[in-house]
């Protein structure tokens, strides 16, 4: 009687350990926003899981546990196991080396370029067909009769015109190379080299995105290209 009693309660306590869930919620240690599929690890027993949308989790695990969380671009942290609470984990983003400039405080590289480049061509910017009007010298008369609709058709209002389109092309794509910097892509998927060069080719960035994204928006934009880089071709060109 008394062997069958010890026995019920060893098979209890098993039961009450291995019956144990953690559960949590990982965020962005500097926006406090929930992390989607960060990498939930046991290294107790390597038993492992994912975040939802909303950064949350569980994991069946033991109090005391020592529990890995990893995700693509942020550094990886370990914590205890608290199975009688909830778990908060923040992770911190991987700090990326850019190059390094000695520029006026008050512009980024980026302004100082602009700024040079319009002052340059700042001829062929400001260039406006002539306005058909009066004038008053040599006694009087209508000038500019060779007025807008005319020249608009001239060679050199075309050039002009593609000239200025060019430019604004130009200077958008510079704003992007600003924000979608190989350093912060590499960094976000591991690629290197050609195979970098090839996954942002894939994946150009548009100007008006650039221009209004947040940072947390930038890096989960590239993130979401990668895990679609990833899939096998049929299934990319399906979707």
């Amino acid at each position: 009687m008394r062997g069958a009693l010890l026995t019920c309660i060893t098979l209890l306590i098993v039961f009450s350990v291995s019956g144990q869930t953690l559960r949590g919620i990982v965020v962005d240690g500097e926006t406090q926003q929930p992390l989607y599929l960060v990498n939930v690890v046991d290294n107790a027993n390597s038993q492992s899981t994912a975040t939802d949308e909303r950064g949350i989790y569980t994991l069946a695990a033991k109090n005391g546990d020592v529990i890995s969380y990893s995700f693509i671009g942020y550094h990886t942290v370990q914590r205890l196991a608290t199975t009688d609470s909830v778990l908060r984990v923040s992770l911190f983003p991987l700090s990326v080396n850019l190059q390094e400039y000695v520029l006026h405080p008050d512009y980024t590289p980026y302004q100082k370029d602009s700024a040079e480049m319009a002052m340059r061509y700042s001829t062929e910017l400001n260039k406006k067909p002539v306005k058909v009007g009066f004038s008053s010298a040599n006694g009087g008369g209508i000038s500019g009769l060779i007025g807008g609709p005319v020249q608009r058709m001239s060679k050199s209002y075309k050039q002009n015109k593609k000239f200025k389109e060019n430019f604004q092309k130009d200077q958008e794509q510079k704003y992007i190379d600003t924000r979608y910097t190989p350093e912060l892509t590499g960094a976000l998927t591991g690629f290197s080299g050609d195979s970098l060069a090839i996954f942002m080719n894939a994946y150009p960035m548009e100007y008006k995105f650039a221009r209004t994204a947040t940072d947390l928006e930038l890096k989960m934009w590239i993130r979401q290209n990668y895990k679609d880089y990833l899939k096998p071709k049929k299934s990319r060109s399906a979707n």
